[in-house]
């Protein structure tokens, strides 16, 4: 489906006022429409190349060569014909406007969801949660699943937290949806 930057501006307003964040649109954006992850984050934002360069400009002014429109459609097409990479400062500066990471505005793969382990915090500084079938030393935690149960232990914590609807396999990520009674991503972009 074609999609125009002046509609995607504009229903970057509509779910922000749902409660969206400008990284929720833009990953939505870059599954649906096979956007660059720089031109999804600047267009989440509702910006054009322009406006992004002035807000560049007055956040670094002073500090460089001042950025146009046609530094950002550089930076933009990169890695194709014509861009330019942009250097890990302007990642990080970028990273800035965008209220993102670095890493968030490069395209490719995800290899982490190859890695089996879990990213997922316990809710307390410094623990993390360690994923573990239930032996006899925790046999009053979890609930049945396929045979067996599954539950995570808290280090260092000694409590047991049911995770049987997550388990065995790692849950899958989740875009974020937006606050009740908005309209869910599938719905909203069109």
């Amino acid at each position: 489906m074609a999609v125009s930057a002046a509609g995607l501006r504009a229903e970057s307003g509509r779910l922000r006022a749902l409660g969206w964040s400008y990284r929720g649109i833009a990953l939505e954006w870059q599954r649906r429409y096979r956007l660059n992850a720089r031109v999804a984050f600047r267009l989440a934002h509702g910006w054009t190349q322009e406006e992004a360069a002035r807000r560049w400009n007055a956040r670094w002014s002073g500090e460089g060569p001042p950025k146009t429109g046609k530094s950002f459609s550089y930076w933009e097409i990169w890695p194709g014909r014509g861009g330019r990479a942009p250097s890990t400062r302007t990642l990080a500066r970028l990273a800035e406007l965008y209220l993102c990471r670095p890493g968030d505005l490069l395209d490719g793969e995800d290899f982490g969801r190859r890695d089996t382990g879990r990213d997922e915090l316990s809710g307390q500084p410094g623990r993390a949660a360690v994923p573990a079938i239930v032996g006899d030393d925790h046999s009053d935690c979890g609930r049945s699943r396929g045979g067996g149960r599954c539950v995570e232990h808290e280090a260092d914590v000694g409590d047991c937290v049911d995770r049987a609807d997550s388990c065995p396999e790692p849950a899958a990520p989740v875009i974020p949806a937006p606050r009740a009674g908005g309209l869910a991503a599938s719905e909203a972009v069109r």
